[in-house]
């Protein structure tokens, strides 16, 4: 006979404005506890700067209520809460996540591991437990948290896609923003803690795991051949100085297009240059590190190829939230979510839109009110093209969703 095998997966978020740690892990646990049956496969937990110094404490306190079979943590900026974004007050939110037929595996790196350019396939597999060493259970992809002042995420996310073969990592995660400094951020994975490196979890089983990246950005300009590049500098666009061409653009932009700069000006590479037409979503948007008068060039915070194709960008709210709708359109024909994580950059929320709780309304109104748990991110990773990168203005969304029922011969 064929029996079909029903999924039992659920997920539950809780959310506490307590300005004590441990007050507010305590508010977190008897909220998820009152919705629990069991305990739970995964819990992610996102705090404020404001509980930094007992970060750990609260962690080890849901830990110790919850008995979860997996954690992942840091501390952040802003926290986010199904339709809420705690911003510049004290936020803890956790997420509990049931995941039946799934198999999480903790990993992480820190300074002494050396930079990700030393990072051997093998060591990064060996570390990870990338495929194929858990075998015929399937990988469906990885959760990472990053702190931002003593690693390399993009060196780290090359070297990750790089070691796990042609499909890549497909890595969700973001960078810890509760810091200004190296060494105050907190990390946690299972019963490590750490305020340096990255953490995280390789995911196999029974469990889609799947998403977008929303852009930010409004493009400027016409596209951009890089004709001369020195590392992170850009010294010619189609053979004229990098810094004369942006002037140009700049001055012939109209009204509303100029006064977007007044963010600051980005620079999106494309994706695919080989693309006929590029248009939204085709371009990985990187910061402006500074301008050299002296030799009229612009100066990014990743080095760009010679040959690539790139163009102009600029914050924008109105770009950002028909972006995000737009996508979330797609997810309409899709089943729904059982749980969501969300990284949002930590220059959109009201300093973007001009009013609070933008993305986290949009996504969970848009998702059927699916439990949602995230953070204002220093900087988000997510996968796009087969590859996993580090975005800036973006809000990155991991969607849980049910497998397929899975049939099985008896």
């Amino acid at each position: 006979m064929t029996v079909q095998r029903q999924s039992l997966m659920a997920a539950s978020t809780a959310v506490s404005d307590q300005p004590n740690a441990r007050a507010a892990a305590r508010e977190v646990s008897e909220a998820l506890s009152a919705r629990l049956t069991v305990r739970p496969d995964l819990l992610v937990v996102f705090g404020t700067f404001h509980h930094r110094a007992l970060f750990s404490d609260a962690i080890g306190s849901l830990r110790s209520d919850l008995h979860p079979a997996h954690l992942l943590a840091c501390t952040a900026e802003g926290v986010i809460g199904n339709d809420s974004e705690i911003e510049r007050s004290c936020g803890l939110v956790a997420i509990a996540l049931r995941l039946p037929g799934v198999t999480l595996r903790p990993f992480h790196f820190d300074i002494h591991d050396g930079p990700p350019s030393v990072w051997s396939p093998g060591f990064i597999r060996e570390r990870m437990s990338l495929p194929p060493d858990e075998g015929a259970l399937p990988f469906r992809g990885t959760l990472m948290l990053s702190d931002p002042f003593s690693i390399h995420a993009q060196h780290a996310c090359t070297a990750i896609d790089d070691a796990a073969g042609p499909g890549g990592a497909r890595i969700f995660g973001g960078l810890a923003s509760g810091a200004s400094h190296a060494g105050l951020n907190v990390l946690g994975c299972d019963r490590r803690t750490s305020h340096s490196g990255m953490v995280g979890l390789t995911v196999f089983g029974d469990v889609t795991i799947d998403g977008f990246v929303s852009q930010g950005c409004a493009p400027l300009g016409p596209d951009l051949i890089v004709t001369k590049a020195r590392g992170n500098e850009l010294l010619e666009l189609g053979g004229r100085p990098a810094l004369v061409v942006a002037q140009e653009i700049a001055e012939s932009l109209g009204e509303r297009e100029r006064a977007l700069l007044s963010s600051g000006l980005l620079v999106g590479v494309a994706f695919d240059a080989g693309k006929p037409r590029l248009g939204r979503g085709d371009f990985l948007i990187r910061e402006l590190h500074a301008v050299d008068g002296a030799h009229k060039s612009i100066v990014l915070r990743e080095p760009v190829a010679v040959g690539s194709t790139v163009r102009f960008h600029a914050r924008d709210a109105r770009t950002a939230h028909e972006d995000l709708d737009m996508l979330l359109d797609s997810e309409q024909l899709r089943e729904p979510p059982v749980a969501g994580l969300l990284f949002s950059c930590n220059a959109r929320g009201t300093r973007m839109f001009g009013e609070p709780n933008h993305d986290a309304a949009l996504v969970s109104r848009r998702l059927a009110g699916a439990p949602i748990a995230g953070f204002h991110c220093a900087g988000e990773i997510g996968p796009r093209h087969g590859r996993s990168y580090l975005h800036t203005q973006t809000a990155s969304l991991a969607l849980f969703r049910r497998p397929r029922p899975d049939f099985t011969e008896v």
